[in-house]
């Protein structure tokens, strides 16, 4: 039996930035997605070479990601917006990222709303917008996710008061 990997197209600086207001990047974050995304799903790292600049923890994103290639750094003087979305297209893959990609008229608007997962950290736990076990499972046909936590496991733990 073959199986196939599904590819999750991720805007690192993106997530390292999350709700940043003038604090460095946090590497933990992207800990955190690494430690999430369960193993049949291959996360395709992208960043911005300033990603390197404002992270918090530099010498460990050298030797923990770049290095061995766990994130791809975008050449110099270009945004790695333009190789998530061209990337992401080809492949037919998902993008997790809360940019919104507007000033790119390539990508079709609707391809874009389908593939587009959003995400947010609640107590340095990384949420996904609430399609994404849906998506996923779509994607990787019967197999269960089972490390992906249902939405109702998320709203449970937030009314008793574990995510606040």
């Amino acid at each position: 039996m073959i199986i196939i990997k599904k590819e999750l197209v991720t805007d690192i600086a993106n997530i390292a930035c999350f709700n940043m207001r003038e604090q460095a990047a946090k590497l933990s974050y992207i800990d955190a997605l690494y430690k999430t995304i369960p193993k049949e799903i291959e996360i395709v790292g992208i960043a911005d070479i300033s990603l390197f600049r404002k992270i918090d923890e530099r010498i460990r994103y050298k030797r923990s990601y770049l290095i061995p290639k766990r994130i791809i750094e975008a050449p110099s003087k270009t945004k790695a917006d333009e190789f998530i979305l061209n990337y992401a297209l080809e492949k037919n893959a998902f993008i997790l990222s809360n940019d919104q990609y507007r000033e790119y008229n390539f990508v079709p608007e609707d391809w874009l709303e389908e593939h587009r997962v959003s995400f947010m950290f609640i107590k340095g736990k990384i949420i996904f917008q609430y399609p994404l076990d849906d998506t996923i499972g779509k994607v990787l046909g019967d197999q269960e996710i089972s490390s992906l936590r249902s939405n109702q496991e998320i709203n449970d733990e937030v009314e008793e008061g574990y995510l606040l």
